[in-house]
């Protein structure tokens, strides 16, 4: 089985990290579309840290992970 989620990773108030994890995000997800929901969800103020707002955005990822059942 294969999955796949988006990861996004914010500065908060305080300058620490702070990620948010979207499953299965579409196939033909670009660079530019992303970092422009980021910059949404930093305007919106939607999300908050246990710090306080996100404020900046880091980066972002697209993290592919393989689990092979084994039978015992």
């Amino acid at each position: 089985m294969v999955t796949t989620k988006l990861e996004m990773e914010f500065l908060d108030d305080q300058n620490k990290s702070h990620r948010i994890s979207i499953g299965e995000p579409r196939a033909d997800l670009t660079d530019m579309e992303v970092f422009a929901a980021m910059d949404t969800l930093i305007a919106a103020g939607v999300f908050q840290s246990r710090n306080g707002n996100l404020v900046d955005k880091v980066g972002a990822r697209v993290i592919t992970t393989t689990v092979d059942e084994m039978t015992v």
